[in-house]
């Protein structure tokens, strides 16, 4: 017994010793960053609208499938209206941009189309995009609402059957 005690005592002076010759360091770390406002923008399906492939994120898309004139099935939450010389294809989709760190309070939305349609007219609610230059399609979003916007597309008689397909570009800048 006598022998744990003295062996017990020597283990803790030497774990003592140890302490009291442990070596330390110490230094700083400064950080910086430097903050800028932001924007996301992403699409969401209308609730009376096609469903958006994408819907919640930046890249979108409304896929209209295969549509004619005459007959055929329109796709579910879109309009089909016949004239003269064309139809139309339309629907709803929702556009919500939100901001983060700036005191900005409300957006300018300009849609573009990515390459000018000289048969085919695309138009946003009022405005025709079809030419391929920016149009402003809203002066004063209001951010984390989702706005609703109308796409129509008008097809004339004329237009030969095959893939119709374009990209509309959308910038939100905040004011």
């Amino acid at each position: 017994m006598q022998n744990k005690f003295i062996l017990t005592t020597a283990l803790s002076a030497f774990a003592l010793i140890g302490v009291a010759n442990a070596q330390t360091g110490s230094g700083t770390l400064g950080v910086t960053a430097t903050l800028q406002g932001s924007l996301n923008l992403v699409f969401l399906t209308d609730a009376s609208g096609l469903a958006v492939t994408g819907t919640g994120t930046s890249t979108a898309s409304l896929p209209f499938g295969t549509v004619r004139m005459y007959g055929g099935t329109v796709p579910a939450n879109v309009t089909k209206t016949v004239n003269a010389a064309s139809f139309d294809l339309s629907t709803p989709f929702d556009i919500r941009v939100d901001l983060a760190n700036s005191a900005s309070t409300t957006y300018t939305l300009a849609a573009m189309l990515s390459a000018a349609d000289g048969t085919n007219t695309w138009t946003l609610g009022p405005t025709d995009i079809s030419a391929g230059a920016s149009h402003a399609v809203t002066s004063t979003g209001t951010y984390g609402s989702a706005l609703p916007y109308t796409l129509k597309l008008t097809v004339p008689a004329t237009e030969a059957a095959g893939l119709i397909s374009n990209t509309i570009n959308f910038t939100a800048t905040a004011n």
